[in-house]
């Protein structure tokens, strides 16, 4: 049932404070939404008015649900935005609304308790002071350029006049989220005060300010910040790094950004009414962007999934409290540390002292990577650490509430393991793998409890990549399935829930790309080239690259395993498998497509070079041609996986490659970049490679029927 209440509300004590209290009814997180600006505009009156007769000292602006101030703007409500004049309106009417909160001619302090993003940080750099709390909860950010645009409700003009210039665009320019700490240090946050004290702290702060005892201190800037940031010289040597650092990261992909950077650099030092108007009228230029209309797309993809099981399908879902990892390679160590990470006590087992020293330090490198990037402090890192227990035994399993097996790809050898787990984890367990190609539901046939047997599939680098594919085996009960998505939750993944086919989703669409890339190279293709055309395309590296980074050994068994599942049309080429013979194995070995020293690519593999010089007989391929077949491949295989219900729709096809393999977010998806390319020019390429080249690019049924009715595959959304 939704409450029938306001999403803001005002309170005025005995002491003539008004308390101003964000929490939008039956909603996890508040959003200004523009009913709730318009309460906020109409709420501002009243205070001014209290103001004018004398019945207000101060404004404190809060909100009243845990584990969250304001993240910001409705996102759906900028999707809906098609018309730049729309976007300049909506920009310039949230600025008069937070316009008229800094006249107020009272202080106005905001009280950050919780997660503080976009829409919320412009909100509290329209009051005079701040104060947040320490909980691990509260972060502070601008994250805009992540959707494409840039903070419109005067973030843009303010940060940089309150923090300075670079820390305004380290912030603006990233998005990056932030810690209080972190934020009082630059100058954004007043006070950091404990969260188990914090109201009493808000209301000693207040009393302070009211006092006068609150001294303003001018920032202190070192010498090279006074430099960079005070002379005109010196702001147009800061821009121009700023510049060259940003072209170097988006290589032109992502215009919010630089469009940032030149309105921060336009208006430094204009009066802030002009000021603003150049910022609503950057807003609305990049709002009606494809770019900015692609990661907003990806956004909301996003939130659904994580919003794929509901409220009730969730209170089913087990709590994991104490969870074991087996097998301390890699990818064991690295699931280790991200459980550790969240405060969760880790079992971390091998058969071999050596791969657990090895994996333990691993897992301890990772978290103390995280606490110099500042995810946590350095002391929190050894907390954290202290969680993770290695251990030759199954001695004290009989604690935990989930059991993960990352070992290697072998059927009997992960069934054995299952068996053996069994026999010492309580009844209410899950066992989990994180296999990339097997079958969950052949592993969990030896089971005792096939129920409670579920895939939890990882991508490398653990800490780094955010999807989890989540697999649901033949048996496996709802309740297991609830634990898992919830587990990827808790763990800050977005869970896609995908059926029990070879490959799931990722790998099995990944499986073609990088065979084509094979291909491409004994038809004469230059390594640089293929990976370069598929850069330029946007993704985050080539297939020759990728295939290093994955491992040749790894990638031949996976080869194998797809052609098993799908025959010719994934029929490997044979080159990964006679590398993999020669001892080039990737950048594990130091030799694959590249050579590799101390871990840093160092060109192309004399061998492999030489081995492919002038291998085609015909004139290599150029770019477009490298692009399109190995995307069309991908295409073709991701309408064979929509019509086996891999997935159950196109958006989360998408959302998979982009979180799993980086494919271009600016994009929008392999599918929505599909229907812009054209899904009958797509049939009629593959067709013409299919008669070039062979059978592997017969396209798919449903592809050839949606060319023939003109469907597109984000029809539906």
């Amino acid at each position: 049932m939704v409450e029938d209440r306001d999403p803001l509300t005002l309170d005025v004590d005995r002491d003539y404070v008004g308390w101003v209290t964000f929490d939008q009814p039956a909603a996890r997180v508040n959003l200004l939404t523009t009913p709730t600006m318009r309460l906020f505009d109409k709420l501002l009156g009243e205070l001014e008015s209290r103001i004018a007769t004398g019945k207000l000292v101060a404004v404190v602006v809060q909100s009243g649900k845990p584990g969250s101030f304001v993240h910001g703007a409705d996102v759906r409500e900028i999707a809906r935005l098609r018309e730049r004049a729309d976007a300049f309106e909506q920009s310039r009417d949230g600025q008069r609304i937070f316009r008229r909160l800094e006249h107020l001619t009272v202080p106005t302090l905001a009280a950050v308790d919780g997660m503080c993003l976009g829409g919320g940080t412009e909100l509290i750099l329209a009051c005079d002071y701040r104060i947040a709390s320490d909980d691990p909860a509260t972060r502070l950010g601008l994250p805009e350029v992540k959707l494409g645009i840039l903070p419109g409700f005067g973030g843009s003009v303010r940060l940089p006049r309150l923090v300075g210039i670079q820390s305004a665009l380290d912030l603006i320019l990233t998005g990056r989220v932030i810690t209080p700490e972190r934020a009082k240090r630059s100058g954004l946050i007043d006070r950091v005060v404990p969260k188990t004290r914090f109201d009493a702290e808000v209301s000693a702060f207040l009393k302070e300010i009211l006092a006068a005892k609150v001294q303003r201190r001018a920032r202190r800037k070192s010498l090279q910040k006074r430099l960079l940031e005070d002379t005109g010289p010196g702001r147009s040597l800061l821009f121009s790094l700023a510049r060259r650092k940003v072209e170097s990261q988006t290589k032109g992909w992502y215009p919010a950004p630089l469009r940032a950077l030149r309105l921060i650099a336009d208006t430094h030092g204009v009066q802030i009414e002009r000021a603003l108007a150049m910022e609503a009228e950057a807003l609305a230029e990049l709002a009606v962007t494809r770019e900015s209309r692609s990661l907003i797309r990806v956004f909301l993809l996003q939130q659904a999934a994580r919003r794929k099981l509901g409220d009730e399908e969730l209170a089913a879902a087990r709590r994991v409290e104490r969870a074991a990892v087996l097998g301390a390679g890699v990818m064991g160590g690295s699931i280790a540390e991200l459980i550790a990470a969240h405060d969760i006590p880790v079992l971390l087992k091998d058969i071999q002292q050596q791969a657990l020293d090895a994996g333990l330090r691993h897992a301890n490198e990772l978290l103390q990577k995280a606490a110099r990037k500042g995810v946590f402090c350095s002391g929190e890192a050894g907390l954290k650490f202290a969680l993770i227990q290695g251990t030759l035994s199954y001695e004290k399993f009989g604690e935990v509430d989930l059991a993960i097996e990352a070992i290697v790809e072998r059927m009997a050898v992960k069934q054995q393991v299952l068996q053996d787990v069994e026999e010492h984890i309580p009844p209410h367990a899950i066992f989990a793998t994180n296999t990339s190609s097997l079958s969950v539901s052949t592993l969990a046939e030896v089971s005792q409890r096939p129920e409670q047997v579920v895939g939890i599939h990882f991508f490398n680098p653990v800490h780094r990549m955010p999807l989890v594919e989540v697999v649901r085996a033949d048996r496996t009960s709802d309740d297991t399935l609830a634990s898992a998505f919830s587990f990827a939750l808790s763990m800050g993944k977005t869970p896609v829930l995908v059926a029990d086919r070879p490959g799931f989703l990722v790998n099995r669409l990944l499986a073609p790309y990088l065979n084509e890339a094979a291909y491409l190279l004994e038809d004469g293709c230059d390594v640089r080239a293929i990976d370069q055309a598929l850069e330029d395309f946007g993704m985050p590296m080539g297939p020759c690259r990728l295939l290093d980074e994955v491992g040749l050994d790894i990638a031949e068994h996976v080869a194998l395993e797809m052609e098993r599942a799908f025959g010719e049309r994934m029929r490997p080429s044979g080159l990964v498998d006679s590398m993999s013979a020669d001892g080039l194995l990737g950048r594990k070995n130091g030799r694959g497509f590249y050579r590799y020293e101390q871990g840093k690519r160092k060109g192309v593999e004399p061998t492999v070079a030489r081995r492919f010089s002038g291998a085609g007989a015909r004139p290599a391929p150029d770019d477009e041609d490298i692009r399109r077949r190995c995307l069309y491949l991908m295409v073709n295989e991701a309408a064979y996986a929509l019509e086996e219900k891999v997935v159950e729709t196109a958006g989360e096809l998408d959302l998979a490659l982009v979180m799993g393999i980086g494919f271009p977010p600016f994009r929008g998806g392999l599918l929505s970049w599909a229907d812009r390319e054209g899904i009958a020019r797509i049939v009629e390429g593959l067709g013409r490679f299919e008669e070039r080249i062979g059978p592997r690019f017969a396209a798919a049924a449903l592809l050839r029927s949606m060319a023939e009715e003109d469907l597109t595959f984000t029809d539906a959304e």
